[in-house]
């Protein structure tokens, strides 16, 4: 049952008309300050709403890109043009966006491709570019990436470099990958001449090894440096 309103009542102001009357004259007093307030308010929403736009054209159009170029690597075709095409398309993806996953994932695919090609320079320069915007990874990319710069420098016979990358690797995910990292650090000290250390990273991978066949080519390296 509804309450019957009392002249007391009928005299009050109403709640909300009364805070609406105290919104209206704060903005009638400080007309400026709200403005200036509302402006940058709105230029804000504009601005937040321009980069997301932009990032998600930006994002959108490397991804692309990078289908393209990956479409172009599952080619058989080992021709020195599809080879070419390949490191144009990876090029382009890299200098054109540079900050999207896919700009830095063309970095690694360039590494693999001169890597193949024989051209450690270029390897090395282009997992170093991947290496350098990667971040944290918990994929194995990074992994991959460092342990190829150990490979491109021990084929240039730059084994101190070579040990380098292999422990950094060592550093970053890896799972899945433990006796590959072991035994590659392993191998480094060996041309190293340190056969102390090279026996304890055998010792480590043997530790991780599962297969029966790798299994007895480290026991054959341990017992052959002991």
């Amino acid at each position: 049952m509804t309450e019957k309103l009392t002249k007391q009542d009928l005299k009050s102001p109403d709640a909300f008309q009364s805070t609406f009357e105290k919104f209206g004259d704060y903005i009638a007093e400080n007309q400026t300050r709200v403005i200036v307030t509302a402006s940058a308010l709105l230029c804000a929403v504009i601005l937040v709403m321009g980069i997301y736009f932009y990032w998600s054209h930006y994002s959108n159009s490397a991804l692309k890109l990078y289908m393209k170029a990956q479409g172009n690597v599952l080619q058989n075709e080992e021709k020195q043009d599809n080879i070419n095409e390949k490191i144009k398309l990876f090029k382009n993806l890299s200098e054109q966006y540079p900050s999207s996953w896919s700009g830095r994932m063309a970095n690694y695919h360039l590494g693999n491709i001169y890597y193949n090609k024989g051209e450690m320079d270029q390897a090395i320069s282009s997992y170093k570019k991947f290496v350098g915007k990667a971040g944290s990874d918990k994929t194995g990319v990074k992994f991959l990436a460092l342990t190829s710069l150990g490979y491109a420098y021990e084929t240039k016979k730059d084994f101190s470099q070579a040990l380098k990358y292999f422990e950094e690797a060592q550093n970053v995910y890896h799972a899945g990958f433990e006796t590959i990292g072991l035994r590659n650090i392993a191998r480094a000290y060996e041309e190293l001449n340190n056969k102390e250390k090279a026996v304890e990273y055998y010792k480590k991978a043997l530790e991780k090894t599962t297969e029966p066949a790798a299994s007895i080519l480290i026991k054959r390296k341990i017992s052959s440096l002991g």
